[in-house]
Parts: C-alpha cells; sequence; structure tokens
C-alpha cells in the first residue's frame, strides 16, 4: 500500500510540475534534478553518481545524460559540446557529503549537492535570498535566436522550500 501511494506522488508530482506537454523521464533512485527547455522536449538529467558500496564517487559525484524525446526518447550521453558549453557541470567538494556544483551554462546559480541522514543525495539553490531543494530547471528560450547563439528569456527553478512546501522561482537572467 505504502508503495503504490508512492508511486501515486510521484506520477501526480511530476505531471503538475511539468510545463504543458512536456515529458518528464521516469524517475531513478539517485535523481537529483532535470533541466528541460523551450526550444525541444529533450531533457537533461543529473543523478547522483554513487558506487556499489552506496559512497558517493568523489571524482565524478554527477552523472549527467541526456533523455532524445526527439529521437523516440532514448537515452544518451551529453555531446562534447554540451557538456562544455551547455549542460555539464563542474563538482567540487567543500567537506564530507557536501559538494559545490556549477552549471557550466549559467554560473550564477549558486548549487550545493548534499547527503542526508538518509544516504540520498539532493542539491540546495540559494537564490533571491531563498533556498529551494532543486528539483528541475526550465529555460524560458527567446523566441527568434538561432541554436549557435541561444538567450535566455527567464529560468523557473522547481523544488521544495525548506517545509517540504513545492515552490518555484523565476529567475529573469541579466
Amino acid at each position: 500500500m505504502r508503495f503504490c501511494f508512492l508511486c501515486f506522488f510521484l506520477f501526480f508530482y511530476t505531471l503538475s510540475n511539468a510545463q504543458e506537454n512536456y515529458p518528464i523521464p521516469a524517475p531513478t533512485e539517485n535523481r537529483l534534478f532535470i533541466i528541460q527547455h523551450s526550444k525541444n522536449h529533450n531533457t537533461y538529467v543529473y543523478d547522483a553518481n554513487f558506487t556499489i558500496d552506496k559512497m558517493l564517487n568523489e571524482k565524478d559525484p554527477v552523472l549527467v545524460y541526456r533523455v532524445v524525446y526527439t529521437d523516440g526518447g532514448i537515452i544518451k550521453p551529453l555531446t562534447a559540446i554540451q557538456r562544455k558549453l551547455a549542460y555539464g557541470i563542474h563538482a567540487s567538494k567543500i567537506a564530507d557529503k557536501l559538494y559545490k556544483l556549477k552549471l557550466v551554462s549559467y554560473g550564477g546559480l549558486s548549487l550545493l549537492m548534499k547527503i542526508g541522514q538518509d544516504g540520498k543525495a539532493f542539491v540546495e539553490a540559494h537564490i533571491q535570498n531563498q533556498t529551494i531543494i532543486m528539483t528541475r530547471l526550465f529555460l524560458k528560450m527567446k523566441e527568434g535566436r538561432s541554436d549557435f547563439n541561444p538567450k535566455l528569456e527567464q529560468v523557473i527553478l522547481y523544488g521544495f522550500d525548506g517545509s517540504g512546501n513545492r515552490t518555484q522561482l523565476k529567475i529573469i537572467p541579466e
């Protein structure tokens, strides 16, 4: 019964947090967050990278891959250009069970990956004097721009506040 409730909750949670008609990848045990954008439905997935003995891989703590819905929903690694210029992530260890994360294309977002007492990883975003446990970023791109010269209109962070309530924050990039 508890398992059915959890599945029901996850199903409706993902539906309620999706942009209209955007598919959400099946959840994984180590999911940190996803990134979607307004150009197409492809999704970039960020999972914590645990070793077989449930320790965080210190050398490569975050696995990043993409779900290519424009190609039938297959999972692919990032291309070299995506990794270096768009969706890659840099992680640096600050302390035991604490990493600073930086998205290569949006360094102004302060992210911390933490390991909770339950052994699960999560990412906190600190922005506009608020802390959000981030589950998703949606990038609204300016219309009429080419894929080689994109500009962000806004970024929407989805997640949970310190009390466990769903929340979202809109950021207008400078």
